[in-house]
């Protein structure tokens, strides 16, 4: 039973993979939408497949001798979450970058940080987008445009040149 749960996850998580890499390769056009519909519900589909044999699993459960608890491991979900964390800031940072360029907003760099919470919950932490000195006069408009995305006002740093 514990090879099923296994190998359902692995699914999750390939189908998941697979679904991004292939919204990825899409450029952002009408289509868009009926394309996020469809992956979306291909991961749905796959999530929900394993409910079919659910009443066989609580039956197995509820005579196993172990508690799912007994098998956590600190360093383990340390781990997890720590790559989660790194994963969905690189997936935040991608988008809102998608965001600037698509408004044709010049910028040196971005930076967002995550915070994990000892609930277990990720957020995030900050967004920082870097500026050359010639473009500062962006930082007002990159405030209002990102603002809506992450919830929370974004730093804009001027970046000063050499002399």
């Amino acid at each position: 039973m514990w090879e099923e749960i296994r190998q359902w996850t692995m699914t999750v998580c390939v189908a998941c993979v697979w679904g991004a890499l292939f919204m990825m390769l899409f450029p952002k056009s009408s289509t868009a939408k009926l394309l996020r519909m469809i992956v979306s519900m291909m991961v749905l589909c796959v999530i929900c497949q394993p409910l079919r044999h659910a009443g066989q699993w609580f039956q197995v459960l509820s005579q196993s001798p172990f508690s799912l608890a007994s098998f956590e491991n600190p360093a383990l979900e340390n781990e997890v979450e720590s790559n989660a964390s790194r994963i969905y800031a690189a997936y935040l940072e991608e988008n809102l970058r998608r965001v600037l360029d698509d408004s044709h907003i010049s910028y040196q760099r971005m930076e967002v940080t995550m915070d994990n919470s000892d609930d277990r919950r990720i957020s995030i932490g900050q967004v920082e987008v870097i500026v050359k000195e010639q473009d500062a006069v962006q930082a007002e408009s990159i405030k209002r445009l990102l603002l809506p995305y992450i919830g929370q006002e974004p730093k804009v740093t001027v970046e000063q040149q050499a002399p």
